[in-house]
């Protein structure tokens, strides 16, 4: 026989290279006939013969998809294999791994991404379009379910859904000794069932995305898809950082503001910053405490001054940091009372509400409230009123 049922390899028939040339021609009962020709299945036997399509090496390895097929499903499957191999100009060294075989040897290294990406996308061009795993295969096999944790699955119960799981999990399954617990699997590591994950879908539209403690002031966010005990998400959300402490506001500090405009920095074609007038001037303010907007001597900076700086940043071509250092170490910076500023921050809006209230005219004069007196009126009885008279039923 043209395999190795040890390898799990099969190569097809020289004839086989009809069917991807012809395809279209040729029927299932041609590819079966081929198949009996070449001696790879005896007469009267059918496609679900054919090694590859007759079950599995393992108890834990039975895809009941693989026997389940029809003989045109295993026809066509061997027609795209051997366009494959034949039609499309393949090596024939392809046709050295038999595709129905292929999902459950997984030769490739698994560390290889490229390899792995490769090999996967090769068997599913082997197998045809529409084909995808039987993930319900494997998520109902406990066996493979058994390795989910070994895995580092967060939820042990969600569901395998790519090619590498599956892999992984054949890995370990293979591992010699590994044994595993039925009991344990069932309760721990099987999918959710339908019913369970509608009521999960309708308790994740309720999950709270945020979540405050009064106690510490603490906000916490969470993934609004983890169905998990609030106690649990908010101990793994605090050891991954995402939350936020509101603290009590600090001391007031000093902000360094400078009446004015933000001078705009120069660069050279080179990307190196120039010194201007304005840095040179914003320098002293910081460093040395004199008054940017001033030009009064010892005040404020005088032009002299600035015509020095450049004319000493020309001579040993200083950068804009070396000269900024400069006045920074300078006797000056360090003279009793004289404090680095910081970083200043410019207000274009400084000495604009003066010039507004300037601009108002004078409150007027108040006025004076008017005096009201009040005629006090007396009251007597009308002379035509006997004095004794009253009202009746009074």
């Amino acid at each position: 026989m043209p395999y190795d049922p040890n390898t799990g390899k099969w190569l097809a028939p020289s004839e086989a290279e009809a069917w991807g040339r012809f395809e279209n021609d040729t029927s299932d009962e041609q590819v079966l006939q081929t198949l009996i020709q070449s001696g790879d299945l005896q007469a009267g036997q059918t496609l679900k013969d054919l090694f590859g399509f007759s079950g599995a090496k393992e108890d834990w390895e039975k895809k009941a998809w693989e026997t389940d097929l029809d003989d045109s499903s295993r026809a066509q499957i061997l027609r795209n294999y051997a366009e494959r191999g034949y039609y499309e100009g393949g090596d024939r060294e392809l046709n050295d791994d038999w595709g129905i075989q292929y999902e459950r040897e997984w030769a490739n290294d698994l560390d290889d991404d490229e390899s792995f990406s490769d090999d996967w996308d090769r068997y599913r061009a082997l197998l045809g379009p529409g084909y995808d795993i039987d993930y319900a295969h494997y998520n109902e096999n406990l066996a493979y379910r058994s390795t989910v944790e070994r895995m580092g699955f967060k939820d042990l119960r969600t569901p395998f859904n790519s090619a590498r799981q599956i892999a992984q999990a054949e890995k370990i399954l293979r591992e010699p000794g590994y044994d595993w617990d039925e009991a344990w699997v069932k309760n721990n590591a099987t999918t959710y069932n339908d019913q369970e994950v509608e009521a999960l879908e309708d308790f994740a539209k309720h999950n709270q995305t945020r979540h405050f403690d009064s106690k510490t002031n603490i906000t916490t966010y969470l993934n609004p898809q983890d169905n998990r005990s609030l106690s649990t998400k908010l101990y793994e959300a605090r050891q991954a950082g995402n939350y936020n402490e509101l603290k009590q506001p600090g001391s007031p500090q000093f902000v360094n503001v400078i009446a004015g405009e933000v001078p705009k920095a120069q660069y050279t074609p080179e990307g190196a910053r120039i010194v201007t007038d304005n840095d040179v001037k914003q320098i002293y303010q910081r460093y040395w405490g004199r008054d940017y907007n001033s030009s009064e001597a010892g005040v404020g900076i005088e032009q002299w001054e600035i015509d020095h700086w450049k004319d000493q940043i020309s001579q040993n071509n200083w950068s804009y940091e070396t000269f900024e250092q400069t006045i920074a170490n300078a006797p000056e910076a360090k003279a009793q009372g004289v404090r680095d500023l910081g970083k200043a921050y410019f207000n274009p809006n400084a000495g604009k509400e003066t010039e507004i209230t300037g601009k108002l005219t004078a409150e007027p004069a108040p006025i004076n409230p008017p005096d009201l007196t009040i005629r006090k009126v007396t009251t007597r009885r009308p002379d035509n009123i006997p004095p004794n008279w009253t009202v009746p039923g009074v």
